[in-house]
């Protein structure tokens, strides 16, 4: 995989960073002596990070893993897209004589008194 040539980019976008003094000063000595500037400077450091990312073996490996999972997610994804309008419709739930209480044993209070519609200050609402 090649670096793209930063002249060749339409779109730059900024990105500020602090960095302590020293290494301030180290950067501009380089750059002055090298007659580049600041920004050249970072451009190549950066350059060569990711130079350096791309042959570690740990990083490497990292990214197939992203990259499988990833196809992996899109797979699904376009499986389901196609189930949605090819596959059959699921069955009706099935039901029971028995209502399920949860287990309590005790019935179900709700289905005795029924539930009042008025605000939660009851009679004071409608006065």
């Amino acid at each position: 995989m090649s670096t793209p040539d930063p002249s060749s980019t339409a779109k730059e976008i900024t990105l500020a960073i602090r960095i302590d003094t020293a290494r301030h000063a180290q950067l501009t000595w380089i750059a002055e002596l090298r007659g580049s500037n600041l920004k050249r400077e970072c451009l190549k450091a950066v350059d060569a990070h990711i130079e350096a990312a791309k042959n570690d073996p740990e990083l490497m490996a990292k990214a197939d893993a992203a990259r499988a999972a990833i196809e992996a997610e899109a797979q699904a994804r376009q499986a389901a897209i196609a189930n949605l309008f090819t596959a059959t419709q699921p069955p009706e739930p099935v039901q029971t004589d028995a209502p399920d209480d949860g287990g309590s044993g005790e019935g179900d209070s709700a289905k005795e008194a029924p539930r009042s519609t008025r605000g939660r200050r009851g009679q004071q609402a409608s006065e």
